[in-house]
């Protein structure tokens, strides 16, 4: 049996597909008697029709519903992006990250719903947390194909209530004799702010085989250098208030009463954004095939993907306690259209900030196919991969160091466009000898991924018309995450010592004219000052280095880094999560091929069983007291200890699956599939540390909302029982017609549960819920007869309580005392499995037409998804909802003759939730074109030009009502110049 997913007969489909990236391929086939002796040949066509035409063939000869992608020539996939090109499937959208194709969502699940493999092996993910897979890691030249199959089968792992996605890529020996590519690209990138004007990029791939072709070599690489910009502006969150506590003072235009769920704005913050990536990836395989029979197979494949961010922001931040507001009303749900406050001069925060990581893919792999006899067929593949997420700076993964100018008087904010126009009213102008280094942060995290998976498949011929397929898995995941924070929360205090210190050190911009694609951008025209983040963290550490008495002396940090200040990152963890996920699996599965009424029938029936079993170890950070250290933030302190714990959780499950399809004529094909799948939760969720917020705030005496959170290793998978009917109708030699509706009913959903007011440790008595700063508030309000802002009350507990314990009026440092001050109560955030089930159905209509001999083609296709997974925004309190669900089209019109290949494309997404069981999220609806024109400049040689996103199309997020906006940018248009040489 072909180890290759889902074989319907013995060929396996990776033959049809890697036919686009390699020449003439032998492939076996089992129709009829001759079933064995019969041989195959294809003449290598290369280019856009012949491509489609391989796609449509793979469809067309699997049994279930599949969609495939094929190399249009050797290193030559139809996007640089195997995201971007999955998208033009119907069925498949994609999320973007700076502006390129990263995770996919299949009939409307999400990423975390779609299981991927590369050559039909599970694979690692770099990000610690998560199980989707990014597309950005890998190149696209060193992939031959990739195939989506939207029916679960009992031979293939379960994890893609989606889809399953299997990337492949090219084997030697199915491409006899020597063939090599070479390609290379210069990158503009329109997007950035200050990089290089054109970037490069390479790849290469060489194939060749001896000894009368038993054994071969090939071997890919690649290089890729982009520099990308972004300009953003974002609300970090947006807190929700009940109507009744919207003060009614006069200042409310179509103000919200009692039962109204109000959104107020937590900061605004506008944001210049630059990355610097590089990308590497290789690959090498051998094979040794001594006999017909044998073949082995050892490939070793490394990925690394080196990523820099840097940037400036300017940012305010909110009281927020509704002081005046023009509103609207959407079914109970209240958001300002603007919002306007007046201050007592706090601070306008300007931040310079350098992210740096380099991840890693590893992977080392075994096949072995043999075939002992003419009717059984035997396959054993093994992997051991490896990912890694590690900093790559000597500041850590991130770090930020903040500037504030204090004198904000009035702050507004207009909602009414795609950008939130930001109004301020200073005491004085803004001045760089008004700058001072306020509040920084130095963080450091770790992922250490690794899977080892062995996989023994089986094929046995019963009858000519029966075949039995069986198979035995084990897959070990050990997942290691860790972090480590060096914050100085001074984010709002205003350090009167360092009036100026900066000056010398910054630039001033403005954002007059950067959003000009956002309706809105043409109303912002605020003032800043830029800086280098470096050069700030080392005047930080200098003036922290000065005598106390200095008038220039920065206070020391409260947690220091490994070079003995607050300006570093530390090596230390704070936290370390282990995490390790065995599954062992068995599955046997019939394959029937035959006839009914005289037409060919296919089914396919089986049974697959999983048992899993978790552990979660984890060394949680503890934690010894609150110091109200800044205007609005009270510091949860970290003690020098941690705190270990471990939990277990196991489950298992027969999952029975049957596909059926039938050519009612010669051109037309019916298919039906019912199967049961699951989906396995996130690792973060799985994971169960206690996490804390360092930061906790109070307003007017009240304690804000200080959220924790914990994962449920005991967290059961998702389980859904489908249903696809789809009618395929395959009218000329690269053109169909289909039509499919699914039906998915998923139990098991994970949601958010929520504890309120919980006291996770006595010894974290807050300072602003004690009887200090209930007495100076009184005392302020009875003299002005106006409630005060925690700047004054700060103000008045070092001038009438500093004999009290813990106020330490030299250092400006409130400590909450244990038995005086009440615990910090908090918000605890977990998961659980629901013991509801949701409905998923849609449709999916896809047509792909080629125009005779002329050329000209065009692909179209609808996906309309809908169910009863949806969050519902009048509702507070945590909800299940399934993230991604949208309906998606696309139209690709090319152009493919006289060795002239050209492409327009068109993607749309609708509108989706993004998550959130309390508080939803969502993503606008979003449209992209793209384009390429290839030219054969001699016979292997071709040159060609790419543009993606041409118009410039920009995205946006929201919460629970559409003038909440969560963020807002514009990432650009990107071109792509250069020449491929096959040989």
């Amino acid at each position: 049996m072909d180890r290759h997913l889902f074989a319907k007969k013995r060929v396996s489909l990776a033959v049809s597909v890697a036919l686009g990236a390699m020449a003439t391929s032998p492939a076996m086939a089992q129709d009829g008697e001759n079933a064995n002796d019969q041989m195959m040949e294809e003449v290598v066509v290369t280019g856009i029709r012949s491509s489609l035409k391989r796609a449509m063939d793979t469809k067309r000869d699997a049994t279930g519903v599949v969609d495939a992608i094929t190399a249009e020539d050797i290193g030559d996939f139809p996007d640089t992006n195997l995201a971007e090109a999955l998208q033009r499937i119907t069925g498949v959208a994609i999320d973007r990250d700076r502006g390129e194709g990263a995770r996919v969502t299949v009939r409307g699940f999400g990423a975390d719903f779609n299981l991927v493999t590369l050559n039909g092996r599970q694979m690692p993910t770099h990000s610690g947390y998560g199980r989707s897979f990014d597309f950005g890691d890998i190149a696209s030249e060193s992939v031959s194909g990739v195939e989506v199959y939207k029916t679960a089968q009992a031979s293939v792992p379960t994890g893609g209530i989606g889809a399953t996605i299997n990337v492949l890529t090219a084997k030697p020996l199915d491409n006899p004799g020597f063939s090599a590519s070479l390609a290379a690209r210069g990158v503009k990138d329109q997007s950035s702010f200050t990089g290089d004007e054109w970037t490069p990029e390479a790849a290469f791939l060489l194939s060749n085989t001896f000894m009368d072709d038993t054994v071969g070599i090939a071997i890919t690489g690649s290089f890729q250098e982009r520099q990308s910009g972004q300009a953003s502006a974002s609300n970090g969150n947006w807190l929700e208030r009940d109507g009744g506590a919207i003060p009614d003072n006069g200042q409310q235009i179509n103000g919200p009463v009692a039962g109204n769920i109000v959104g107020l704005p937590q900061q605004q913050t506008y944001s210049l954004d630059e990355w610097d990536r590089e990308r590497t990836n290789a690959q090498v395989t051998l094979q040794w095939s001594p006999i017909e029979t044998l073949t082995a197979t050892l490939d070793y494949t490394y990925a690394e993907l080196d990523l820099r961010h840097t940037g400036n922001s300017m940012s305010v931040w909110f009281s927020p306690t509704g002081q005046s507001g023009n509103w609207i009303n959407e079914e109970g749900v209240v958001s300002p259209l603007v919002y306007t406050e007046t201050n007592n001069q706090p601070d306008l925060s300007m931040g310079a900030f350098v992210d740096a990581s380099i991840n890693e893919r590893k992977s080392t792999g075994f096949n072995l196919k043999w075939d002992p006899t003419d009717r059984l067929s035997l396959e054993l593949d093994y992997h051991d991969s490896e990912a890694t997420r590690n900093p790559n700076s000597v500041y850590g993964s991130s770090a930020q160091v903040a500037m504030s100018i204090f004198g904000r008087e009035l702050t507004s904010v207009n909602y009414t466009n795609e950008l939130p126009v930001l109004t301020l009213g200073m005491a004085e102008p803004i001045s760089p000898d008004d700058l001072q280094i306020s509040g920084s942060v130095f963080g450091n995290s770790w992922a250490d991924m690794n899977i080892e998976q062995t996989q023994f498949d089986g094929s046995f011929e019963l009858t000519d018309t029966l075949m039995l397929d069986f198979g035995l898995a084990q897959t070990e995941v050990e997942n290691y995450t860790a972090g480590s924070n060096v914050q100085r929360n001074t984010w709002g205090q205003n350090q009167t010592s360092a009036f100026g210190s900066v000056a010398d050190l910054v630039v001033p911009a403005t954002l007059e004219g950067v959003y000009s694609e956002l309706s809105g951008g043409d109303q912002v025209n605020n003032n800043f000052f830029m800086a280098n983040m470096a050069e700030l963290a080392q005047r930080a550490e200098y003036l922290q280095s000065l005598p106390e008495d200095d008038p220039m002396h920065l206070a020391t940090a409260s947690t220091l880094g490994d070079c003995g200040t607050g300006f570093c990152a530390s090596t230390t963890p704070d936290s370390q999560d282990f995490f390790e996920e065995d599954t062992i699996a068995a599955y046997l599965q019939l394959n029937f091929t035959g006839e009914i009424f005289n037409r060919p029938l296919n089914v396919r029936a089986g049974l697959r069983y999983e048992e899993t079993e978790v552990t979660s170890s984890t060394l949680s950070q503890a934690y010894e007291r609150v110091e109200w250290r800044s205007t609005n933030e009270f510091e949860i302190i970290r003690a020098d200890s941690a705190t270990p714990s471990s939990l277990e959780g196991d489950y298992d499950f027969t999952l029975p699956s049957i596909d059926i399809d039938i050519e009612l004529t010669d051109d037309l094909v019916f298919r039906a599939s019912a199967s049961q799948s699951i989906a396995r939760a996130g690792f973060g969720s799985l994971v169960g540390t206690l996490n804390l917020p360092t930061i906790t705030r109070v307003d007017q005496g009240i304690p804000g909302q200080a959220i924790a959170s914990v994962g449920n290793p005991g967290l059961l998978p998702y389980e859904s029982d489908n249903f696809d009917l789809s009618l395929e109708y395959y009218y000329g030699d690269a053109s169909y017609i289909s039509a499919g509706y699914f039906d998915k009913k998923v139990r098991n959903w994970i949601g958010g549960s929520v504890l309120e007011d919980v006291i996770l440790n006595d010894q974290l008595a807050s300072p602003g819920l004690g009887p200090l700063y209930a007495d100076a508030a009184a005392a302020i309000q009875a003299e002005t007869g106006v409630y005060p802002g925690n700047a004054d009350i700060r103000d008045y507990i070092f001038a009438n309580f500093a004999d009290q314990p813990g106020v330490d009026a030299e250092n400006q440092v409130i400590t909450g005392v244990v038995g005086r001050d009440d615990a910090v109560p908090f918000i605890v955030n977990t998961l659980s499995n629901s013991d509801r089930e949701e409905s998923i159905d849609g449709w999916e209509l896809a047509w792909q037409h080629n125009f005779w001999d002329t050329g000209l083609g065009f692909i179209a296709n609808l996906t309309i998804a809908d169910g009863s997974a949806v969050y519902d925004n009048e509702q507070q309190g945590s909800q299940f909802a399934l993230v991604g669900l949208s309906d998606t089209r696309n139209f690709i019109l090319f152009y493919d003759k006289y060795g002239i290949q050209a492409r327009i494309a068109y993607n749309w997404r609708d509108g989706y939730y993004t998550g959130g069981d309390i508080k939803p999220g969502y993503q606008t609806e979003y449209e992209q074109w793209d384009g390429n024109i290839t030219y054969e400049v001699m016979d292997g040689l071709v040159v060609f030009v790419e543009g993606i996103n041409l118009t410039n199309e920009t995205f946006r997020s929201h919460g629970r009502s559409q003038y909440q906006t969560y963020g807002v940018g514009q990432i650009g248009t990107r071109y792509n110049v250069g020449f491929r040489y096959n040989y």
